[in-house]
């Protein structure tokens, strides 16, 4: 939605690509055993989209990738994926955790 993405690391020899999306090719990726990078947020309360639909440029892009209405779009897609996120959300923290100790 904000147009920024990591880019132009999967011939790096130490990057590993772990997730990947129809639209990003780069969702989540580790470098060696020293750092994790994650390009999306996967928590999610029921404010959240409209919180960041706050700020017009984040609508803008939003419509501008999705169309007309897509902001009250996403928010309904959002509100009812949320459990499934942040149910997630739990599994990938907490997975994260066993392997950083």
């Amino acid at each position: 939605w904000h147009s920024y993405e990591v880019q132009n690391i999967q011939n790096i020899k130490d990057v590993k690509i772990l997730a990947s999306s129809q639209t990003t090719e780069i969702q989540i990726f580790k470098y060696k055993n020293h750092a994790y990078g994650i390009q999306f947020h996967i928590e999610i309360k029921d404010t959240t989209v409209k919180e960041w639909g706050c700020v017009p440029e984040y609508k803008l892009a939003l419509e501008k990738q999705l169309g007309h209405n897509a902001l009250e779009k996403f928010d309904t897609d959002a509100k009812t994926n949320m459990q499934k996120m942040n149910n997630y959300s739990l599994i990938l923290y907490s997975n994260f955790k066993k392997i950083i100790k």
